[in-house]
């Protein structure tokens, strides 16, 4: 494996600690040098992770472990459950709320009972008062009986308008408190923390009794999926990344090749290093593109360890 990588980094070296008083000439002569240095390996800094990242698991509301049902090194299945926070008081509430849901429930029965009742007894009294009328226009009954007929049809009636608000009113009761029902269902369930993805559970970071703060990571997840390397490589390099390209992995400093893969995706932009820095927040004026290889043979390999990729540029240098 050609390594003239090297060769430019021991230009740059010599540049940086020639004398001083060199002239803007002699400098510009020198990255002119650089520039045509042909190099067909870049070494980038990198780490090895899932291919849909590590998802960090957390509980929308805080609360006491209850139950643990995962361990570290478990498989997960989406909607497994990881774990869950104490949940009695929610529990209690949920049944408090079932038993009015079903004694409201059984009111509205009642109701709508009666209202078929009365409105059987309103339907008898319009025929009754129908009935007579007709009697009355041939002599046969009395006005006084029709009057009484109309006033028992008029009873009927307003008693089935006051059941109807009666039972419309029992209705709304219940929509209510199936509503609340529901409401108390999830307030339990967000204290259910259940896997968002097929995976493995790579940590677990508390105990039974433990307290968990709201939306405060507890757990990383690896989804199910390849393993790849994801790379920085330094601004100077970056125009050299292509899709495609051959690389090695190594351990950080070794020669020993880990394992070979390819490059399958390459940033459309520049960015600050982010993976590996010495301090939080350390100023930093080089830019680095990053990308991303598809392992050959990843099994080997442990998630998060830092490692070096060596990207076989000869291709690019070609074209």
């Amino acid at each position: 494996m050609e390594r003239n990588i090297y060769i430019v980094l021991v230009i740059f070296l010599f540049a940086g600690c020639s004398n001083p008083n060199l002239n803007e000439n002699a400098s510009a002569d020198a990255k002119a040098a650089v520039a045509q240095v042909k190099v067909s390996q870049v070494v980038g800094i990198g780490k090895i992770e899932p291919e849909f990242d590590i998802i960090q698991l957390s509980s929308p509301v805080s609360g006491i472990v209850k139950k643990i049902n995962k361990r570290e090194n478990d498989s997960a299945k989406a909607g497994e459950i990881i774990l869950e926070l104490d949940h009695e008081v929610e529990d209690a509430k949920i049944k408090q709320l079932v038993s009015q849901v079903n004694t409201q429930y059984a009111q509205v029965i009642a109701d709508e009972a009666a209202i078929q009742e009365y409105q059987a007894k309103y339907d008898n009294a319009i025929l009754e008062l129908q009935r007579l009328q007709k009697l009355l226009t041939k002599g046969a009954e009395t006005q006084q009986a029709v009057d009484d007929a109309s006033t028992n049809m008029q009873s009927y009636q307003s008693n089935l308008s006051r059941l109807r608000a009666i039972a419309d009113v029992s209705k709304r009761r219940l929509a209510e408190t199936k509503a609340a029902l529901v409401v108390s269902e999830r307030e339990r369930d967000q204290k259910i923390i259940t896997s968002p993805v097929n995976g493995k559970l790579l940590e677990i970071s508390t105990l039974i009794g433990s307290s968990i703060d709201s939306k405060e990571a507890f757990a990383q997840i690896s989804p199910r999926g390849k393993t790849i390397a994801v790379c920085e490589i330094d601004e100077l390099f970056a125009d050299k990344m292509m899709e495609g390209q051959k690389a090695w992995i190594r351990n950080m400093g070794s020669l020993d090749t880990l394992t070979t893969g390819t490059v399958y995706f390459t940033a459309s932009f520049m960015k600050k290093k982010s993976l590996f820095t010495d301090q939080a927040g350390e100023k930093e004026d080089r830019r680095v593109r990053e990308i991303k290889i598809l392992l050959d043979q990843p099994a080997k390999l442990l998630l998060n360890a830092r490692i070096e990729c060596v990207i076989d540029i000869s291709v690019t240098q070609k074209q």
